[in-house]
Order: structure tokens, then C-alpha cells, then sequence
């Protein structure tokens, strides 16, 4: 080369604007699928730099280590190959001993190529990137040290005792040991060495040492030393209590010379399988658990400490106490996090090969790489506490190389169980599951991925049900999604042998770029030139890319909190508040209670609870009874607060919460009496229609049904409720990028024509009515079948005070399909930005995800009721809504329910989110955009996983809809 640029290592080459770029897919090869080939125009990184070696090095054994490359890696020093690895997400070192010029400077060069046989066992539903992505680093030891101390605590519940166990492997620079002098003379150690140990407890207090003596000769122990220690009383770890002991091995030589030093951080536990139940330390722990792959929106593969914390703290804020590291070994540090913040981890080996799920798996040539990556997996990391089990992969099938694999991973670690998703399958393809006769060592789990409810709780119920249904992968979050989360916790903490499982998944992969006129935006597969992708599957996190929690967020602390309130005795005001904590009280946390009365707060206090792990206690509220409205409403909101800051949030920082409805404990006053009638609104007959005025507010009515909606001389509805049935599809009603989504409801809606309806008939008469007038408005509309219509009657009663009334009618042709929705929408005039409403809030919520939305009164505005899926869709709904309000430019629209409805706010139609691919493809109206639905279908998890359960569909043939609108100053 003629010149070198600069690159920061660590880094990922395809985000750092050069030649190559990123590429996404979810199950095919990002090139021919002919493993092991890969493309001749291979894209390919030469990283070089230089150092100086200590000069106090000399003499001892130097290493190379690199954290991580994508995907093939050689490395020469002083122009001298070193060595070679393959595998992306596990370190490789390098002994650059004999390479060393420790007079000069030396060069080192790494050559990364892109693609090599390894991508085929690496396709794994996230980014394909290239670089050298994890940190790089120099160290040396003696010609003798500890090449591997493996660490464990293990936890007695029983009698509260712990055992401590170091094995010990020491390893040796051969060319230090071998004698050059003489072909029978010595080589190898002369003399023994000695292993101490050292563990002290959090407050630095030794509880422990030992040591033991290596022989010189390999014949005698084979370098090899294991030392234990009973302690009688230990504070066991959990992920409720994270409670870590410093563990310090330490190599002598004979003489007392000190040649090696490891720390580590030693937590007592056990995991087990006891009947059908996966137990830690003696307890059944309910898996609240998240599939994570690593990811940064700017930095790609490359993480900061800064970013893994936050992560982690968010998970824990937000009562995760489990991660699936899918579908790799994380950077190392995420470990260490994981056991001090305390989160169970299922550790995943580097093993997917979708593209290629029947035959890899059993091909036997590639058994040793497949091997080889689980050991290295569990080597690196079976001392970590955090770690409950290990997986031999994702999506690969089941063959004899994973029997191989598990076979390989017990006999470094028998402690914990194993995970092997593929086992379950009783073809070779995906899809038929076969939960019994199962070998439980080769998988400890029922762990279908995307199970119906109906499934795993037939399997439960099933009397040859002998393993716990942990999913490792439900609740695909893609997008507006989550759906019926509420409906698989109820198993969850209900069922016997169902116990829990992993979201899929953590973090929205998308990824800042620009566009050709520089405005930045959040890309997916697709954007950034990729001829194979899979448009933006790779969206489907419970967080956004920035890391800023989705509503579903909300919807998971709720029904995961660690208290649960039950009301006993609405009268009394009596409840039962359930720890569900395995091994810790609720006296860390602070309860409020506040009582309000249709969504405003009367009365409030503090709730002291101490309930032990598993136990419940009863309370009862001092609430002062008063009298409430005919139509009134009264609920007791009850928020679990952090008393004290902990390490990862914030003393006050909310954990649980619960409301409970007890309207029925207060006296209702008689309902008053009518109100005086008023004169009639003036109806006035003109050419184009019919002018109706009652005092301001004004309704300008069309032959046609179309209209206005005046107040004081000024527009504020710029167009009449009229019939609205279509949705900007969620991802799970279909993947706008796909083909193959004929059966989808998007399929459906798009071949029925919802989104094009055309009014095919319109009729509209007014008359007086008592002191009332009175328009029908009769419309038919259709899509693509002009004989399967939707005949829409719309009632408008406009009363001598001002007040509208709306009262809708659908009936719905037999031919249609499940419908987005059934409702109205309107445009208000430019300025009506300020909401307020009484329903289910504070964040969206759709009626299979709103079991953390509580009824109560919010305001906000417009613009932040819009929730930005990098994908823009269906958003900012709510339901069970009484009544709403916008005000701007001097009037307030006040909508109130007369069945209780869904409504949502928007400066974007349907159709304008719909046809968007991107937040910056939208333009603002500045109208508001309003839609009540007498019911919009739920979300479900349609995108990958069960569609939108029956009972939240919008399925019948005949809907009403009733509502008033009053227009004040």
C-alpha cells in the first residue's frame, strides 16, 4: 500500500465509513450457500502497528490476546506468522514469546478477512460486520503459571453451609523447559510448586485459605491441584442478592518464589433440576428473562463498559433477573457485571447455522469446530456465578455433533444444566415439536420458541411432563408488539411446570446512517445497499437502538413486580400484598397508596410491608369513606419504591405497582334532576346542504354527509367522525419488506382492499327532533370485492346547548377478513395540542397490553403520544377511555364516551405512516388526527410467534359506537 489510514481498534471497519458495509439477515447467507466456500471478492482489513516490548519482559512467556475478530483472523509479528482463529465471538491468544525483539520495535499486523468457513456456523440473526471488534492487549507471565483455575461456591440451603472449590491446571512455555544442550540431559520442571488460596468475604475478612503442592513430575498429578473448603455459614448468592466472596490463587515455586496471582469473585449457589422444577439454592425461580444480542447503534459490535452497564441496570430496574447471550458468548465483562448486579445467565455457544439447520449439525466434518467452540465457551467462563446453564446454540438443528458438544461441555462443567433448543424437534427441520422421551441431560428444558399458550399449558397439565416449559425465545417485540405479555405471565406464575422464559429480545438493532441528503436516520437491512437482507427483522427489541424502553416495557415490570396486591374486602378496604421474591423481604421497599376519585387524587399514605421471600401479609387502608356521583369511579393505586439507592437505580425508583377498583365501598348520591330543556338548534337549509347552530357551535352539513364543525366562527373539526377500519399495520400484522405475506392480516387487509375503501353509496337527511336536530348519514363503502361491503349509519344529534352526539352502526360483510379496526377518525384545525383524558395511561396501551396502563387522568400533548418504531406503524393508542379533551386556538374539544372506547392522537394519518419506511419519511399535518374505535385489534406477536390472540380480534359482523362531543372556550 502506498499509505495507510487510521482505524480505532476496537471497531467495526463496516461502521466506520470505509469500504464495506453492513449487512442484515435473519436465516439465509449473506452470500451463495455452498459451505464451506465463500466469495472470491472477499472483503478483507490489514490492521498494522507497532510497540516496544518491556525490557523486564525478557525471560518470561508474552501474549498476545484479541478479544474479538470478524470472522478469520492471522497475525504476524516481526513478519512471522503466529497463528490463526475463526471464531467471532470467543478470544484468541497468541504466544509471541519467540517472536519478541526486545532491543527494537516491533511490528504486528493483523489480516481479518470477512467471510470465511466459519459464517456458516455463525449465522445468527443479527448484523454480519467485519474488524476487530473487542479489545487487543499484551501480557506476559513466568515460563510456569496458572494456565486455568476454575472456581466454585456451591450453597447448602439446607444448613446454610458453603463449599468452595479450586481446580487448578498449570501450564508451561515449552521452549523454557526444554534443555538444548544435551540430548539426554533434563528438560521439563526440577522442582515442585505450591497453590495457595485465599477468600475473603465482602468486607475483605479471610474465611478461608488453603494450599496444595504440584509435583514436578506430570506423571504424579498432572499439573494438576484441586483445593476445597467448607464454610459453615455463607451469604449466598442470587439475583436478588448478589452476594460476592474475592477469591486469590496464587503460584509459588518451591522456595517461596511468587510466579502467578488470579483474582476472582466466588459466589455461593446451586442450580438443579429437582422433578420438574429448575431450582437455585433450594427455590423454584420464575426465569424473567431477555434474549440480548450485543449491539450499539453507532458502534456496531463494539461495546463500552458505559453502555453494558447501563444495559444491565436497565434490565434490573425493570425486574429482569435472566439473559439468554444469544446466539454467542458476550465480551467478558458482561460477566462480570452479571454477577454483581445479579442477573442468571443461560450462556450460549457460537453455534448457528440456519441457512444450513438439517445438515451441519450432523456433517462430521464439522464436529471439531463445533466442539471446540462450547469448550472454549465453558472454560472461559464456568467460574462466573451468574452463569445457570449453558446452550450448545441456536437454530442448528439437532444432530450428533451436538451430542458430541454436550458430552464435551459436562466434562468440563457437571454443575449446571444444559440447553439444547434443537432437541425438541423430532424431524429435522424446524417446526413439530416433541416435548416427551427426551434425554433431560442433553436438555434440561421444554424450550419451544414462540409456543402458543394452549401448547406449553397442554404439556404442563400432561401427566409425562417431566421438564419445567422455559421458552427460550416468546413475545417477539418487534415493533408495536407484546401482545398478550399479560396472558403468558398468568401461566407463568400460576401454572406448575411453567416457569418463565426469554423475550425475544433486548435492543432494536438499527443503525445510524444518512441519507443521500445527509439526514441522519435509523437504518435496518436493506439501507445500506444489500442486494440479500432481511428488511427489519432486526427491529424487535423491548428497547429502542438509544436504549429508551418501549411501552411494552411498563407492561413487563407490572406483571413481574416483586410484590402483587390482591384486594380482599372492598368494604373494609382490605388487600393482601404477595412477596414474590425467592430469597429476600419487600423491606426495601416503600409503599404508596393513593386513592382517586374518577382519576384525581383525595387521599393518599404510606404502606410499611416486611413480607418474607414467598409469603404474603394482610393490611388494611385507613381510607375515609365520602359520598361519590352516580357516575363516578374510585381505585386505589399502589406504587413498591426503592427506600434506598442500590447499584443499579435510584432510591424512589418504582418496582411494582397495582390498582385495584373500589368503587363498590362508597355510597353513591341520588342522580340529580334533568336539566331545563333548551330551545331547539336553528336549522337552516341551503344549496349544498344544511347548516345546524346551537349558540357557537355550528355543524355545516353536505347533501353528501360531509361536513365542518364550527365553534365562536372558527373551524375546529375540519372534517366529520367518518367510518375508519385500517391501521398502519404493525409488524406483526405483517412485514411490509417480505414476500410471502399473503396469510398475514396485513395479506388479508391489503387483498380485501381495506386500505383503498371507496364510499360506494351516501346518503344524508336531517330533521328536528324534541329539541334537537337530528342528521343520518348512511354510507356503504368496499374494497377490492364491491359485494362484500361495510354499511356505515351515522347519527348526529346536535342539542340546543351544543352538545353532538354520535352514534355509529357497522355492519360488516361475512366475506371480510378480521378487521384492524372498527371506529371513526376526524381532522381537528391546525393547533388542537393539548390532551387530557380519563382512561388507561400513562403510555400506550392496546387491549392485549394494558394491564400496566391504569385508569386514571393524563395530560400530555399530541406530538408526545407518537412512540417511534424505527419502522413507523400503528401507535399511541389507548383503551377503556371515559372521556378526552383538546384544546388550542381558544376552544376545547371535550369527547366523551357513552360506551367506554379506544382513541388515539396523531399528526399522521394511516396512510401516511404506512407508507413511510422511516421516522424521516413523515411529515407533520398540522391538523390533528383523531381516532376513536369502538375496538382495534390487539397487537400480538405475529411477526415471529402466535397472532393476535381470538378474544382480541375485531371478528364480529355488527359493532356500535356512541359518543359526544362539546365545544367550550
Amino acid at each position: 500500500m502506498k499509505e495507510w489510514g487510521e482505524i480505532a481498534v476496537p471497531s467495526n471497519w463496516t461502521m466506520a465509513g470505509l469500504f464495506d458495509k453492513p449487512v442484515y439477515t435473519n436465516v439465509k447467507m449473506p452470500f451463495e450457500n455452498n459451505p464451506p466456500m465463500v466469495p472470491e471478492e472477499n472483503p478483507t482489513g490489514v490492521y498494522r502497528t507497532t510497540f516496544r516490548a518491556p525490557k523486564e519482559w525478557k525471560g518470561r512467556r508474552v501474549v498476545i490476546h484479541v478479544g474479538g475478530a470478524e470472522s478469520y483472523l492471522e497475525l504476524y509479528l516481526n513478519g512471522r506468522l503466529i497463528g490463526m482463529g475463526k471464531d467471532t465471538r470467543l478470544p484468541s491468544e497468541f504466544d509471541l514469546t519467540r517472536a519478541v525483539d526486545f532491543k527494537g520495535v516491533n511490528t504486528l499486523v493483523c489480516k481479518v478477512i470477512r467471510w470465511s468457513d466459519s459464517s456458516y456456523i455463525e449465522d445468527q440473526d443479527q448484523w454480519w460486520m467485519a474488524g476487530i471488534y473487542r479489545s487487543v492487549y499484551l501480557y506476559a507471565t513466568s515460563p510456569a503459571y496458572l494456565e486455568d483455575v476454575f472456581s466454585l461456591g456451591d450453597y447448602d440451603r439446607e444448613t446454610g453451609s458453603g463449599t468452595v472449590s479450586v481446580k487448578v491446571h498449570l501450564g508451561f512455555d515449552f521452549e523454557s523447559y526444554r534443555n538444548k544442550e544435551c540430548i539426554n540431559g533434563t528438560s521439563g520442571p526440577t522442582e515442585d510448586f505450591e497453590v495457595r488460596c485465599e477468600l475473603c468475604n465482602a468486607a475483605g475478612k479471610k474465611v478461608w485459605s488453603a494450599a496444595a503442592k504440584i509435583d514436578w513430575s506430570f506423571r504424579k498429578d498432572y499439573y494438576r491441584a484441586e483445593l476445597t473448603g467448607r464454610l459453615r455459614r455463607v451469604q449466598p448468592w442470587s439475583s436478588e442478592a448478589p452476594t460476592l466472596y474475592s477469591l486469590t490463587t496464587e503460584l509459588y515455586t518451591a522456595s517461596g518464589e511468587l510466579l502467578d496471582c488470579r483474582r476472582a469473585k466466588v459466589g455461593f449457589r446451586r442450580v438443579e433440576m429437582v422433578g420438574r422444577d429448575l431450582r437455585i439454592n433450594g427455590e423454584r425461580v420464575i426465569i424473567r428473562g431477555v434474549n440480548r444480542h450485543e449491539h450499539d447503534s453507532r458502534t456496531g459490535k463494539t461495546l463500552s463498559l458505559e453502555s453494558m452497564v447501563q444495559d444491565i441496570c436497565m434490565m434490573k430496574r425493570f425486574n429482569f433477573n435472566a439473559v439468554r447471550t444469544c446466539h454467542y458468548p458476550d465480551d467478558h465483562r458482561w460477566y462480570d457485571l452479571c454477577d454483581e448486579y445479579g442477573l442468571y445467565v443461560l450462556d450460549e455457544a457460537n453455534f448457528e447455522a440456519h441457512d444450513n439447520y438439517t445438515n451441519i449439525c450432523r456433517d462430521p466434518r464439522w464436529k471439531t469446530a463445533i466442539v471446540a467452540r462450547a469448550e472454549r465457551m465453558v472454560l472461559r467462563d464456568r467460574s462466573h456465578a451468574c452463569i445457570i446453564g449453558w446452550s450448545l446454540g441456536n437454530e442448528s438443528g439437532s444432530g450428533e455433533n451436538h451430542q458430541a458438544e454436550a458430552a464435551a461441555v459436562r466434562a468440563l462443567d457437571d454443575s449446571r444444566i444444559i440447553h439444547h433448543e434443537g432437541e425438541i424437534k423430532d424431524l429435522w427441520s424446524q417446526g413439530h415439536h416433541c416435548y416427551f422421551d427426551a434425554d433431560k441431560s442433553f436438555n434440561a428444558f421444554v424450550n419451544p420458541m414462540y409456543p402458543t399458550l394452549e401448547d406449553i399449558l397442554t404439556y404442563a397439565r400432561d401427566r409425562r411432563a417431566d421438564r419445567p416449559v422455559i421458552p427460550c425465545e416468546y413475545a417477539h417485540a418487534m415493533g408495536n408488539s407484546s401482545g398478550s405479555l399479560g396472558d403468558y405471565w398468568d401461566l407463568f406464575w400460576n401454572e406448575p411446570g411453567i416457569q418463565g422464559g426469554f423475550i425475544w429480545d433486548w435492543v432494536d438493532q438499527g443503525i445510524w446512517t444518512k441519507d443521500q441528503n445527509g439526514v441522519e436516520f435509523l437504518g435496518y437491512g436493506g439501507d445500506f445497499g444489500e442486494k440479500s437482507h432481511d428488511f427489519d427483522f432486526c427491529c424487535n427489541g423491548m428497547i429502542s437502538p438509544d436504549r429508551e424502553p418501549h411501552p411494552a416495557m411498563y407492561e413487563f415490570l407490572h406483571l413481574t413486580g416483586p410484590v402483587k396486591v390482591e384486594l380482599l374486602n372492598t368494604k373494609k378496604f382490605r388487600f393482601k400484598a404477595a412477596n414474590r421474591r425467592n430469597f429476600t423481604s419487600l423491606a426495601d421497599l416503600a409503599g404508596l397508596w393513593e386513592v382517586q376519585r374518577n382519576g384525581r387524587t383525595v387521599q393518599k399514605g404510606k404502606l410499611a410491608l416486611a413480607a418474607a421471600p414467598g409469603e404474603s401479609e394482610v393490611f388494611t387502608l385507613p381510607v375515609k369513606p365520602f359520598e361519590i356521583g352516580p357516575e363516578d369511579e374510585v381505585f386505589v393505586n399502589f406504587r413498591f419504591v426503592l427506600k434506598k439507592a442500590t447499584p443499579y437505580a435510584e432510591a424512589g425508583w418504582e418496582l411494582a405497582n397495582d390498582q385495584c377498583d373500589i368503587t363498590g365501598a362508597f355510597k353513591r348520591a341520588a342522580a340529580p334532576a334533568e336539566p331545563a330543556g333548551t330551545a331547539a338548534p336553528a336549522v337552516t337549509g341551503t344549496k349544498q346542504g344544511w347548516i345546524i347552530a346551537a349558540g357557537d357551535t355550528v355543524l355545516k352539513l353536505a347533501k353528501n354527509g360531509d361536513g365542518t364543525v364550527e365553534y365562536g366562527g372558527k373551524t375546529v373539526l375540519e372534517s366529520l367522525p367518518e367510518c375508519n377500519i385500517f391501521r398502519a399495520c404493525t409488524d406483526n400484522d405483517g412485514i411490509r419488506g417480505w414476500d410471502g405475506q399473503e396469510h398475514k392480516p396485513m395479506g388479508l387487509w391489503l387483498k380485501a382492499g381495506l386500505d383503498r375503501l371507496k364510499r360506494t353509496a351516501s346518503s344524508c337527511r336531517v330533521e328536528n327532533s324534541g329539541n334537537a336536530a337530528v342528521a343520518t348519514i348512511e354510507r356503504e363503502f368496499a374494497g377490492s370485492d364491491k359485494k362484500a361491503p361495510i354499511r356505515f349509519t351515522e347519527k348526529i344529534t346536535v342539542g340546543g346547548d351544543g352538545v353532538v352526539r354520535f352514534d355509529c352502526s357497522y355492519e360488516i360483510a361475512e366475506a371480510l377478513p378480521t378487521l384492524p379496526r372498527v371506529g371513526v377518525s376526524f381532522l381537528t384545525a391546525p393547533g388542537f395540542e393539548e390532551l387530557e383524558y380519563f382512561g388507561r395511561g400513562p403510555f400506550e396501551n392496546y387491549i392485549d397490553r394494558n394491564r400496566a396502563a391504569f385508569v386514571g387522568r393524563y395530560a400530555t400533548t399530541v406530538a408526545e403520544t407518537y412512540v417511534d418504531y424505527i419502522l413507523p406503524q400503528e401507535n399511541g393508542n389507548r383503551t377503556d377511555v371515559r372521556e378526552f379533551s383538546l384544546a388550542g386556538g381558544g376552544a376545547v374539544l371535550e369527547v366523551k364516551a357513552l360506551d367506554r372506547f379506544e382513541f388515539g392522537v396523531s399528526h399522521y394519518t394511516a396512510a401516511d405512516l404506512f407508507g413511510a419506511f422511516h421516522r424521516k419519511d413523515l411529515k407533520a399535518r398540522p391538523e390533528t388526527v383523531v381516532t376513536i374505535d369502538r375496538r382495534q385489534r390487539g397487537l400480538g406477536t405475529g411477526s415471529c410467534g402466535p397472532q393476535t390472540r381470538p378474544e382480541y380480534e375485531v371478528s364480529e359482523k355488527s359493532y356500535t359506537l356512541s359518543f359526544s362531543l362539546k365545544i367550550k372556550k
